[in-house]
C-alpha cells in the first residue's frame, strides 16, 4: 500500500513538473492584412490557441478561419466562402521548432528563428519565421509577422479582384502565454 502511495505521489509530481514547462493560451492574437492601393482589407482574430513547449523548443498554432473578422461583412462572407472554403477548411495550423538559443528563463527579449509547417486551405508548406520572445517564469509573450503567397497554399484570387488583393498577405502574430494547466 505504501508504495502504491509513493508512485500516485511521485507520478504527480513529474505530471506536474512536464505542465510547467507548457506554456498555453487560447486567446492569442493574429492579424492578417492584404491591402493594396485600390481596397482596404485586414482582419484580426483574438481566438487562436497555441502552445509553446520549453523543454522541446517546440510551438503550435491553431486558428478557426470563421474566427476573423473585418470591418465589412461582405469581406468576411467573400473570405470564407470563396477563398478560405471554411466549411471544407475549418482550420489553419502552425507546427514548428524553435531553432536558435533560447534562455527561457532570462526575462530577456529575444529574436529567434521558428522552422515548421503552416497548414491553410489544406495545403501545408514548411516556412522560416522570425519571432520575438519574451521568457518569463510565469509568463511568455511572443511576436512574430510574416508573409504569406495565398496561391503557395491553393487560394486562387479571381483576376477580376487580383488588384484589389496583395500578392502577399501578411500575418502578425501577438501570444501571452502562462502555464498549462492540464
Amino acid at each position: 500500500m505504501n508504495k502504491l502511495i509513493l508512485y500516485f505521489v511521485f507520478s504527480l509530481i513529474v505530471f506536474n513538473v512536464q505542465a510547467q514547462n507548457r506554456f498555453f493560451t487560447k486567446d492569442a492574437k493574429i492579424n492578417f492584412n492584404s491591402s493594396t492601393s485600390v481596397e482596404d482589407i485586414v482582419a484580426e482574430s483574438n481566438q487562436a490557441t497555441t502552445l509553446i513547449d520549453i523543454d522541446k523548443n517546440e510551438i503550435a498554432f491553431s486558428v478557426l478561419t470563421t474566427s476573423f473578422k473585418f470591418r465589412r461583412a461582405l469581406m468576411e462572407e467573400h473570405f470564407n466562402e470563396n477563398y478560405m472554403e471554411s466549411v471544407k477548411f475549418p482550420k489553419a495550423k502552425f507546427n514548428g521548432k524553435i531553432i536558435s538559443p533560447i534562455e527561457w528563463k532570462s526575462e530577456k527579449v529575444v529574436l529567434v528563428d521558428v522552422k515548421g509547417v503552416l497548414t491553410m486551405h489544406g495545403v501545408s508548406n514548411e516556412i522560416i519565421l522570425k519571432a520575438q520572445i519574451i521568457p518569463g517564469k510565469n509568463k511568455i509573450l511572443a511576436i512574430t509577422e510574416f508573409k504569406v503567397i495565398p496561391e503557395a497554399f491553393g487560394i486562387s484570387i479571381p483576376s477580376a479582384v487580383r488588384d484589389k488583393i496583395a500578392k502577399e498577405v501578411t500575418i502578425k502574430i501577438d501570444a501571452a502565454y502562462t502555464p498549462y494547466q492540464p
